[in-house]
Formats: C-alpha cells, structure tokens, sequence
C-alpha cells in the first residue's frame, strides 16, 4: 500500500516537473531578444538638390543612419519633389509625409510669424545664440508645433535677407522715401509691413511663381531671401542686390510628432543632434 502511494506521488511529482520545464522552454524560445524597431522615413525638401541645406540634410541622415546602426534610414526628396512648404507641413500634421525641411506655413497658427520679426539679430553669433536649439525662441517654436501635432527637430539660419531686384535699386537703403520699384512679398503680415515700412509698393506673389514674375517684369523685385538665395535661384535675372539685413532667414526641420513620440529616445537624441550638428555648420558657412 504504501509503495502505491509514493508511486503515485512520484507521478505527480513528475507530471508538475515535465509541465514547468515544458512551460521555461516555450518562454526561452519565444522570449529571446526582439528584434530593433526600424523606420524608413521621408524627408520633404523644399530646395534643389546641391543647395547648401540639402547638402547638409544628407550629411545629417547619413549621421543618423550610421549611429542607428541602419535603424533610421531617411530618404531625402529635393526641389519640392512632394509639394510645397504648405502642402508639405499639412501632410507632416497628418503623418503622410515623415519629416520636412522648408519654411512654416503661417495659415496654421499665425504665431508662426515669429520667424520673420525683423531686426532680431544683428550678427551670426548673435543668431546661432538666439535660434539654434536650446534657446528661448526655439523653445517657443518647439511647444507652438507640438499643439499642431509636429516636432521641431532644429533650424538652419539661412543667411541675412536683402532686397533682389532685375534693375539698379535707387537709394535702397532710404527708408524715408517711397521707391518706385514694385516689389514682391509673401502673403505673410511681417514681409508685407517690413517692405512697406521700406517705402515699397508691394505685391503678393507665392514663390514658386517668383522667377516667372521678375523674368516677366510683373514684379520688379523682391524680399524673403539672402543673398545666397538670390545669386543661387535668381542669378540670371536679379541685377541688383541690397543687404539690408533686415531678417534672418530660418528653415525650421520638423518631424511628424506621434512618429517622432514613438522613436526610441536614443534614436530622438541621434536624429536631433545631427541635425543640430549641421545648423551650426550651415551658420558658419554662410557668415564664412
């Protein structure tokens, strides 16, 4: 009777053996390492392909593919190959375009106007301090795309705006007087007041129609871009150039925010600091 009885609590004993062992086995063979979460992102770029900011965007995602080990792999599409600025930061909201490197549309939140105050800054110094990540303004921009579903990744300073014109600018630096020249502007309060304020007559034209407009004489100049700009996009038709300085020309990097939110922190911190790396570049390279 009793071997009967150790017996069968022997089989019990094995059964609850087997059972746990089969059980660690299934938890091994499931549970190893998970594989890295991987993205392939696109990059809307609102210049041609050997402008000076593509240039340093390819420098950023090749940074950031290489630190991720090929985890973040960013395709970089050129000269507005996915629409314009507007269309672009519509589609970055929505999640159907990844990432953008272009000016902010004011139609949005018409705080964004903040890139254009004039006279900010004086100097590069002064400009890497007041725009570049981690500073105040940059912050304010930060939290104002974050309420539209964006992430601001960093902002390239893209030179001192001027006045281009396809003839001789008569005392351009006079703002006492009204000049002749009729003179493009965004549809953006800022440009349109700073060039009134300059005694211009002004004329809302979007930029892609831009080079149309002076080559046909429908504008006989315009404002919104360095000189950089000027002799890069327009070097064939503008004539004359003022250095006025009147705002610096910033090109924000932003990034879909629920994507951007899903990254693994490290992946945020590599992308981020490629970029900053190349806005301090794309700075000193245009005050050089």
């Amino acid at each position: 009777m009793m071997k009967k009885i150790l017996l069968i609590m022997l089989s019990v004993i094995l059964v609850f053996t087997f059972a746990a062992c089969g059980g660690g086995s299934s938890d091994d063979g499931g549970g190893g390492e998970e594989p890295a979460q991987t993205f392939e992102l696109k990059l809307a770029d609102v210049y041609p392909e050997d402008h000076a900011d593509t240039i340093a965007c390819r420098a950023a995602v090749e940074e950031i593919e290489e630190k991720t080990g090929g985890a973040v792999k960013i395709k970089v599409y050129p000269a507005n190959q996915l629409g314009d600025a507007s269309q672009v930061y519509e589609e970055i909201r929505k999640g159907t375009i990844d990432m953008m490197l272009g000016t902010l549309p004011t139609t949005f939140d018409s705080r964004m106007e903040m890139l254009t105050i004039p006279y900010l800054v004086t100097n590069y110094d002064q400009a890497k301090a007041t725009f570049l990540g981690g500073s105040y303004f940059y912050d304010q921009l930060s939290q104002i795309q974050n309420e539209l579903g964006v992430e601001l990744i960093n902002i390239f300073t893209d030179g001192f705006m001027g006045v281009g014109a396809t003839k001789p600018l008569e005392d351009p630096m006079d703002f006492t007087k009204s000049h002749k020249e009729l003179i493009r502007v965004p549809a953006m309060d800022s440009y349109i007041w700073t060039a009134q304020g300059m005694g211009y007559n002004t004329t809302t034209i979007p930029y892609a129609d831009l080079y149309s407009a002076l080559q046909t004489g429908v504008a006989d100049g315009w404002i919104g871009g360095s000189a950089y700009v000027n002799y890069e996009s327009f070097g064939d038709i503008i004539k004359s150039f003022c250095e006025s300085n009147y705002i610096m020309e910033l090109i924000p990097i932003v990034m879909n925010k629920d994507l951007y939110d899903s990254m693994p922190e490290e992946y945020q911190t590599i992308i981020k600091e490629a970029f900053a790396t190349q806005a301090v570049k794309v700075a000193d390279d245009r005050e050089a």
